[in-house]
C-alpha cells in the first residue's frame, strides 16, 4: 500500500497520527486491502472498489448478494459511483508521493552504546542505512573519528567539520559557514554533562570525487572511551571499536598532554594494534593530536604543536612508561595542533555562532579544519595489505566485531585480555571454515556419480567425523589464555558448530549417493540396448562398465551396473525400472547403514564397514 511509507507514528504527534491511520481506513477497499480503485457504494453505506466487488458477487449466492464487511443483503445492480472519494484517494496518494520523494535530513545516529551491565549494542539497521546502502556499499572510505575526554568540545568541533566537508561535496571553497550560523549537527551544549553517549555517526558520508575516483567520508563521535567514571571494560571497548573505525583518529585534550591522557593514549594505541592485527585492518593510519585552550594564544598552530611534541618526546624518552605513545610520536602518521581559547562570549553562547568566537580562535580553528579536510584522501581506510577497505566491509567487520563482544560469558580488563578473545572466535571461525573447505574437496558438487558411489556414506561419515575431531583438537591448542571455565566453553561450542555441519554434510551426502545409485541404475539398465546394440552387445558392455567400475570404484558400483545391465538384457523396455530399482535399494540400504554407523559412533566413539552391500559372485 503506498500509505505504508508514511506509517511512522514517532514522527507525528499521537492526535495527528490517531487522524492519519483513521483517513488510511476510509480510503482502503476491506476486499483487496489497497487504496481504493474507482470506489462505489452499496445500499448500506460501505465502500469498495468495483472490480472488487463485482468479482466478489460474480458467483449467485442463495440468501442474496452479502455485503463483506457488515453481511447486510445488498442488490447486485445498485453501486453508486463515490467521486468525491476516488478524489481524496488521488490527493492522498500524489502527497504521499511527494513526502516520499523528499530527501531526509542527515543527521546523527547512534551506532553503538553500552548498558549498565556493561553490554556492547549495535544498530544493526542504522549499519545497514549508512555502510551497506546499494549506492555506497563499493565506495572506499575514510572515516574522521574523535575520542578524548567529554565535554572538551569534541562534537563541536565534528559540527565545523561537517560544514567543511559539506563545501567540499559542493565542490566550494572550505567554509566554516556564515558569522551567524547558529552550530547544528551532533548534540552539544556548553556545561559538564556530556550529552551522547557510545558511538555516533553522521547518517550521511559525504561523498568526494576525484578525477573519475569516489570516496566516502564519514564523521563519528565517540564519548565514553576517556571518561574516568566509566567501567574500564566499557572504556576498552568503546576505544577498541573506535580505532576499529576510524582511519583519521583525533585525539582531543584539553590545555596539554598530562600523565592520565598518555596513559589512556598508551592503551589505545595497544587496542588499536591488537584490534588491527584480529580484524587485518592497517595499524593506526592517522592520529592527529589536537590540544584545545592552550594556555600561550601567541604560539598556536601546527608549527607550535610540533615543537611542543618534541618536547613532551623527549620527556617521555627520559621515562620508563608509555612505550607506544614514544614511539607514536615519532612516527610521520602522527600530526598535531594546538587551538587558543575560543573566548568566553562563545562559551556563554548556546549557538555556537563563529561571531562569537575570538579572533585568533577563529582563525586557527578554519586552518585547523580546512587542513584536515582537504587531506582526508591521504587517510582512505585500508587493509593489512595496503588494499582500500570498501563500506560494506567495514561494515560487516563491524557487525562481528560488536557480535563477539556481546558474549554474555567473557569480560576482560585489559586490551591484551580483548585481544586473545577476539582471536579466539576468529579462530572458531576459521575452524568451521577449514572443515566446509575440507568437506567440498572430498565430495564437491561436480563430482561425478561414480566418484560419489564410490565412497559409501557411512564410510563417508567415518572421514568427516575425523576430520572434525582433529580440528577440534587443533583449535583447543590454538585457544589463547584464559581461565579453564572460558576455554571449556569455547571447545564445548566450537564441537556443537562442528557437529552441526558434520551432520549437515552427511544427510545432504546420503541424498546425493542415493540419487546416483537410482540415476546410474535408471542409464544403465535402460539404455545399454541402443549403445551396444542387441543382447550380445549388451553383455559385453555390461562386462566392459562393470570392469571399469570395479577398477575405478570397487564392487559396490560393479554390482550396480552388472544387476542394472541384467535387467536390460533380460526385459529389454523395462530395464530401466530393474536399474533404479537396484540402484534405489542399494542407496536406501546404506542411508540405512548411515543411520547405524552414527549411532555407533555415539555409542563407541568408532565402527567400522566391512558389509557389502551386494554380494560378490563367490559368496553366493
Amino acid at each position: 500500500m503506498v500509505l505504508k511509507g508514511l506509517r511512522d507514528e514517532a514522527a507525528m504527534p499521537r492526535e495527528g497520527s490517531a487522524h492519519f491511520f483513521k483517513l488510511e481506513e476510509d480510503i482502503t477497499c476491506s476486499v483487496c486491502l489497497q487504496e481504493l480503485n474507482d470506489p462505489v457504494s452499496i445500499t448500506c453505506g460501505h465502500t469498495f472498489c468495483k472490480p472488487c466487488i463485482s468479482s466478489y458477487w460474480a458467483t449467485p449466492q442463495l440468501l442474496g448478494y452479502r455485503c463483506p464487511e457488515c453481511r447486510k443483503v445488498c442488490p447486485k445492480d445498485q453501486l453508486i459511483p463515490a467521486y468525491r472519494l476516488q478524489n481524496l484517494v488521488s490527493k492522498v496518494q500524489l502527497a504521499v508521493k511527494e513526502e516520499q520523494s523528499k530527501p531526509v535530513p542527515a543527521h546523527p545516529v547512534q551506532l553503538i552504546y553500552s548498558d549498565p551491565q556493561r553490554q556492547m549494542w549495535l544498530d544493526e539497521s542504522a549499519v545497514d542505512r549508512c555502510f551497506m546502502d546499494s549506492n555506497v556499499s563499493g565506495h572506499p572510505l575514510c572515516l574522521i573519528c574523535v575520542i578524548g575526554e567529554k565535554r572538551r568540545g569534541k562534537s563541536s568541533l565534528l559540527n565545523y567539520i561537517l560544514r567543511a566537508l559539506g563545501c567540499q561535496e559542493k565542490g566550494q571553497a572550505v567554509s566554516l559557514g556564515d558569522e551567524d550560523e547558529p552550530l547544528s549537527g551532533f548534540g552539544w551544549r556548553s556545561g559538564t554533562d556530556s550529552v551522547t553517549k557510545g558511538i555516533w555517526v553522521w547518517s550521511k558520508p559525504f561523498i568526494l570525487k576525484r578525477n573519475d575516483e569516489k570516496m566516502a567520508v564519514f564523521v563519528l563521535d565517540t564519548e565514553g572511551s576517556l571518561d574516568i567514571e566509566s567501567v574500564r571494560e566499557t572504556c576498552i571497548k568503546l576505544s577498541a571499536l573506535s580505532m576499529l573505525l576510524s582511519s583519521c583518529l583525533i585525539f582531543n585534550v584539553n590545555a596539554n598532554l598530562k600523565t592520565t591522557e598518555m596513559d589512556y593514549l598508551e592503551m589505545y594505541l595497544h587496542v588499536s594494534e591488537l584490534t588491527g592485527e584480529s580484524f587485518s585492518l592497517q595499524y593506526l593510519q592517522h592520529l592527529n593530536i589536537l590540544v584545545r585552550d592552550w594556555q600561550d594564544p601567541d604560539n598556536c598552530g601546527r608549527e607550535a604543536a610540533q615543537s611542543y611534541i618534541e618536547h613532551e618526546t623527549e620527556k617521555l624518552r627520559k621515562s620508563s612508561k608509555n612505550h607506544r605513545v614514544l614511539e607514536t610520536l615519532r612516527s610521520p602518521s602522527v600530526s598535531s595542533f594546538l587551538l587558543p581559547h575560543p573566548g568566553k562570549p562563545f562559551l556563554r553562547s548556546s549557538q555556537g555562532r563563529l561571531s562569537d568566537m575570538d579572533d585568533d580562535f577563529r582563525s586557527h580553528l578554519t586552518t585547523y579544519v580546512s587542513n584536515l579536510v582537504e587531506r582526508v584522501w591521504l587517510h582512505c581506510k585500508t587493509d593489512v595489505h595496503g588494499e582500500k577497505v570498501t563500506c560494506s566491509q567495514l561494515g560487516q567487520m563491524l557487525k562481528d566485531f560488536v557480535s563477539t563482544l556481546q558474549r554474555e560469558h567473557l569480560s576482560f580488563a585489559s586490551p591484551l585480555e580483548m585481544f586473545y578473545m577476539l582471536e579466539n572466535f576468529k579462530n572458531m571461525k576459521n575452524t568451521i571454515k577449514k572443515f566446509q573447505d575440507f568437506v567440498e574437496r572430498e565430495a564437491p558438487m561436480t563430482s561425478s556419480p561414480f566418484r560419489i558411489l564410490g565412497v559409501r556414506p557411512s564410510k563417508m561419515r567415518m572421514k568427516v567425523s575425523e576430520e572434525a575431531s582433529r580440528l577440534l583438537g587443533e583449535y583447543e591448542q590454538s585457544l589463547r589464555t584464559g581461565s579453564d571455565a572460558e576455554r571449556q566453553k569455547l571447545t564445548e561450542e566450537t564441537k556443537t558448530l562442528l557437529d552441526q555441519e558434520v551432520e549437515k554434510f552427511c544427510a545432504a551426502y546420503s541424498k546425493r549417493f542415493t540419487k546416483c545409485a537410482v540415476g546410474i541404475g535408471c542409464a544403465v539398465g535402460g539404455g545399454v540396448l541402443s549403445l551396444a546394440g542387441g543382447v550380445v552387445g549388451a553383455a559385453v558392455a555390461g562386462t566392459v562398465l562393470a570392469t571399469e567400475a570395479v577398477a575405478l570404484l570397487g564392487s559396490t558400483t560393479a554390482a550396480l551396473v552388472t544387476g542394472a545391465v541384467g535387467g536390460s538384457v533380460t526385459l529389454g523396455a523395462i530395464g530401466t525400472g530393474v536399474g533404479a530399482g537396484v540402484g534405489g535399494a542399494i542407496g536406501h540400504k546404506e542411508n540405512k547403514k548411515d543411520q547405524k554407523t552414527d549411532d555407533r559412533s555415539n555409542d563407541n566413539g568408532s565402527t567400522s564397514d566391512t558389509q557389502q552391500l551386494v554380494p560378490k559372485p563367490s559368496d553366493q
